[in-house]
């Protein structure tokens, strides 16, 4: 009721006044102070319909509202003259009357028309093209950044010992035979160097890849 007498003009609505009033509990019902205290010059209006009359309403809720000064309306049931005078025209001359006819155009199958080519690619200015190559490059350096550091964190690991230089052939002469693409960490740091990842999955498919060699071999 506060908020409503802020941000004037306003409405109250109170749905089933003679119900809310029964249901509503005494906390609640101090709220009809505030709602007398409501200036009569002030633009809110409180709309509190009921499905009792307004002598049946109990007193309190009467007392909301005056009838001496025009603030109770009765709006009784339409008699079966007024029914049939309201659905008259809608039932006997617009529901009944066939549709308007479409225009002739309206009726006719539409052309068909070719598929449109999908639409050209935006061409960019130099500066543009300049601004965007800087922005990747710097997601690709900060990329080699935090792949040096993970490559360098599974190097330092002892239980990955083996696996941080490339397998001396001179010691196991057949591993070349089996494994036909081997992986170390120092090869990983030399293609992180030379710039031959893009993305952080491509690191580790090589992860994978040291892994299922060892397992092949």
């Amino acid at each position: 009721i506060r908020e409503a007498q802020r941000t004037t003009p306003s409405i109250v609505y109170i749905p089933c006044i003679d119900v809310w009033w029964k249901t509503a509990g005494v906390a609640l019902k101090t709220t009809s102070t505030l709602l007398e205290n409501i200036p009569a010059f002030a633009p809110v209006l409180l709309l509190a319909p009921s499905n009792v009359l307004y002598m049946n309403l109990q007193d309190e809720t009467q007392e909301l509202f005056m009838e001496d000064y025009g603030e109770v309306f009765d709006i009784r049931l339409p008699t079966q003259e007024e029914r049939r005078n309201f659905f008259e025209d809608l039932i006997l001359n617009q529901a009944a009357n066939l549709p308007a006819a479409k225009k002739k155009a309206a009726w006719q199958a539409l052309e068909l028309l070719p598929v449109a080519l999908p639409p050209e690619p935006q061409k960019l200015t130099q500066a543009e093209m300049q601004r965007i190559e800087k922005k990747e490059e710097e997601s690709l350096h900060e990329l080699r950044i935090f792949l040096r550091d993970v490559n360098h964190r599974l190097a330092t690991d002892r239980r990955f010992q083996a696996f941080t230089k490339p397998v001396d052939l001179d010691e196991v002469p057949d591993y070349s035979i089996v494994i036909k693409q081997p992986m170390d960490f120092s090869t990983i740091l030399s293609k992180i160097d030379l710039h031959q990842y893009i993305t952080a999955g491509d690191l580790l498919k090589d992860i994978d890849l040291i892994c299922s060699n060892a397992l092949e071999y």
